[in-house]
């Protein structure tokens, strides 16, 4: 039995039920990439067409398609961990549009607008929470979201302790460190290849992030993400939560490694930010100010790669679907199967008629309906 999922409990950003049920996940922690991935995945058909049909009812009868298809997107996410809370025990982390993560105010908006449509898809939000990266806006409106509506939040983006201690005084549920990307700046300082797993520097911060939460503020769980190695995974043993790939839960069932020893870091007293020493401290560190602002930019980059690769996946259903009713729909009028629609086989007005018949020929050609419909022409192949 691998040690590691009797010391942390397990999450991941899998959304395969195969995969949640067999490696016992706990939890999911969803991005904007997943997201993606699982739009086109068989088993969440069902969870894209609900998503397709609320976008549609928002958006109203003869709307812009490709707005269907963005209002689709942000519904898809919320739907999606619908279901995947009827697969794990524990939480799924939901994405707050990262590029808003400068903007308190928007962002809270945004956050109060995700919840409202969770409710109404009678969610079970108090096993949701709400992924905002921990810039000091950030951080802000997980104070704001908690106090004022009970929101709980995941925040993301943690590389310093600045952060770290910022997240917790805000009431953060969960506070992700990236474990990898702290080891790949001091690779790239330091113009070295890796690190032994108690010589990582990633690992030794999440390790002190951990001891400081212990101390200062128990009720938060640290959940280190971005493993560049499963090694890294093994050597954070211990932790409350540990997010792993799904590469790595196939590798997690053939560990039976011991849990590392543990050496308590020497206490450090609690920090107390406000906005001004929160950016000092942010300035003063080059790990975190390096790389929360490149994960900023990947993330929001992700969002948009996520709405654009969706949308034209969305808008192409619909002109599937489209084509199908178009065709249907021609083939029941088109009684003795000649490829068109005459006046005598035609059963609507003859204005309709006369408006779908563009050339005048005084037959409607399937092409000539799809036009009309506004649908993709679709092939009639018999």
């Amino acid at each position: 039995m691998p040690r590691l999922t009797e010391l942390s409990e397990l999450a991941t950003e899998s959304t395969h039920a195969y995969a949640l049920r067999r490696y016992d996940v706990k939890h999911v922690d969803l991005s904007a990439s997943k997201v993606t991935v699982a739009a086109q995945q068989a088993e969440h058909v069902d969870v894209v067409q609900a998503a397709i049909e609320w976008a549609q009812r928002e958006v109203g009868k003869g709307g812009n398609r490709k707005m269907v298809g963005i209002r689709a997107v942000e519904r898809f996410q919320l739907e999606l961990a619908r279901k995947l809370l009827d697969l794990v025990p524990g939480e799924v982390s939901v994405e707050v549009d990262a590029r808003l993560a400068y903007k308190r105010r928007p962002t809270i908006e945004k956050a109060r607008a995700m919840w409202s449509q969770l409710e109404e898809l009678e969610v079970d939000t108090s096993r949701i929470l709400l992924k905002l990266p921990a810039t000091w806006e950030g951080i802000e409106a997980a104070r704001k979201l908690k106090d004022k509506n009970g929101i709980h939040c995941h925040l993301t983006m943690v590389f310093g302790m600045h952060q770290l201690a910022g997240a917790a005084q805000a009431g953060a549920e969960v506070i992700s460190p990236p474990v990898g990307r702290i080891t790949d700046f001091h690779k790239k300082r330091a113009g070295v290849e890796g690190y032994p797993p108690e010589e990582d520097p990633g690992v030794l911060l999440v390790r002190r992030m951990q001891h400081y939460l212990e101390r200062h503020h128990p009720e938060a769980k640290l959940m280190p993400v971005a493993f560049r190695g499963f090694g890294q995974a093994v050597a954070l043993a211990g932790v409350p939560r540990i997010s792993l790939p799904a590469p790595f839960l196939e590798e997690l069932e053939a560990c039976d490694e011991p849990p590392p020893v543990r050496v308590d870091d020497p206490a450090e007293l609690p920090l107390e930010l406000d906005a001004g020493a929160y950016q000092r401290l942010q300035a003063a560190d080059p790990v975190a100010s390096d790389k929360l602002t490149s994960g900023i930019k990947n993330l929001s980059w992700a969002v948009i790669s996520q709405e654009k690769q969706l949308v034209d996946w969305i808008t192409q259903r619909q002109d599937e679907a489209a084509e199908t009713s178009t065709l249907t729909l021609f083939r029941i009028w088109d009684y003795d199967n000649d490829g068109y629609i005459d006046r005598e086989e035609w059963a609507g007005t003859d204005e309709v008629f006369n408006a779908l018949d563009r050339n005048n020929d005084g037959r409607i050609s399937l092409e000539e309906m799809a036009l009309g419909l506004g649908a993709p022409c679709p092939t009639d192949e018999s």
